[in-house]
């Protein structure tokens, strides 16, 4: 990693532990309280605190920067509005985009389960018991299904780093170009920095769908209305393969990538992830794995491939595509191999950034179905320009 680039790390590490420091410090009471003075109506203290902490750490760090959430997307529209005319990727501005509290309902019902209010977060979920019945209520396993709150750094319009704490077992993960690794948190996270990570952390590698054959077993988000609506419309699954391959239709956001590791294709293998027209917030994260991802005898080529989904009739939510066709993508091609960027500048386009939506199919390098079906469709491989 550049200089610059280990120095962007360094804040998203320290803002995403800060975050999750705030939530694990609070007392259950305090997570639970609605915050009406911030946020959507029905925004809770467990989402504000950790966003108002990540978004403070980060302008602390670079007043400049632009930070993409959920809540306050709209209000950095302004920072953007410049760039939506530049053809040349080198000028677009640094993003930093954050998921801060993913699967907050499941969060707020285990929660909501406490009777000491009290209690701090922390405490209750240390406790051995949680961790079981979050398994039993909300999938296996809770490296993967835990809530978490995750930012990935988009630099010069290609993703260069990810940062996921699992607010529920503690552990942190890190996709960047040395590679991706998962460490677990100590009580005094002060020291916890990107080389820390490096050396003391765990390798996570991926594997191939030769090794279980399970190319169509699948996860993704089909919890409201609309969404699978716009898996069906995308017409590469019919309905008897969706139910009978469909693994988990809650999977949170930002981990959902680690399904397809090596860790869990041991007990449960997963052939593809799918973002199914779903917020950018939900799926960014991703992408810094799709760069970084390697197998475990790692030969230096990729271990998952990213497609882009699009339909000639996409549904919307909320007014916007959920399947974008190219002309409205944020996937630029900028050489002759069509090595793509994320197109920064279109960004300003949108009243709120953190509603651009996507349907992407994310999957081993080695599984067939899929390649199959993403050419027999016609759909765009998204493959990224590396300077």
């Amino acid at each position: 990693m550049q200089g610059v680039e280990k120095s962007h790390c360094n804040a998203a590490i320290r803002a995403v532990l800060a975050a999750a420091r705030a939530l694990w410090q609070s007392t259950v009471e305090e997570a639970l309280r609605p915050i009406l003075k911030y946020g959507k109506s029905d925004t809770l203290g467990m989402d504000a605190m950790p966003e108002i902490t990540i978004i403070e750490t980060l302008r602390d760090y670079d007043r400049f920067s632009v930070v993409i959430t959920e809540e306050i997307g709209e209000s950095e529209k302004g920072k953007l509005k410049n760039y939506n005319d530049y053809n040349d990727h080198r000028r677009f501005r640094t993003l930093f985009i954050s998921d801060p509290t993913d699967r907050s309902a499941q969060i707020k019902e285990s929660l909501e389960k406490e009777e000491d209010r009290s209690r701090t977060v922390l405490s209750v979920i240390k406790d051995p018991q949680f961790q079981e019945k979050w398994e039993k209520n909300f999938g296996k396993p809770v490296w993967v299904t835990g809530g978490s709150s995750a930012i990935t750094c988009v630099r010069r319009g290609i993703p260069i780093f990810s940062v996921i704490v699992n607010y529920i077992n503690r552990q942190l993960f890190l996709a960047c170009s040395a590679g991706c690794y998962v460490i677990d948190l100590p009580d005094d996270m002060s020291e916890i920095n990107l080389d820390k990570i490096l050396i003391t952390g765990e390798k996570i590698f991926f594997s191939d769908t030769s090794s279980h054959g399970q190319m169509k077993r699948f996860a993704t988000f089909m919890g409201k209305r609309g969404y699978e609506e716009n898996f069906i419309e995308s017409g590469f699954m019919d309905e008897n393969d969706i139910k009978e391959n469909l693994f988990y239709k809650f999977p949170g956001g930002p981990s959902r990538v680690l399904y397809l590791s090596i860790s869990q294709s041991k007990d449960l293998p997963i052939g593809f992830v799918l973002a199914n027209g779903e917020k950018i917030t939900e799926w960014i994260h991703w992408l810094p794995y799709v760069r970084f991802a390697r197998k475990e005898y790692d030969q230096g080529e990729p271990a998952l491939r990213l497609f882009e989904i699009y339909q000639d009739r996409p549904c919307t939510k909320e007014g916007i595509l959920m399947s974008t066709p190219p002309a409205y993508s944020i996937f630029k091609p900028v050489d002759n191999d069509g090595r793509m960027v994320i197109n920064v500048g279109q960004f300003s386009s949108f009243q709120d950034p953190s509603q651009i939506r996507s349907t992407l199919i994310l999957a081993p390098a080695d599984n067939q179905w899929t390649n199959r079906v993403v050419n027999q469709y016609g759909f765009r491989p998204i493959e990224f320009f590396s300077e």
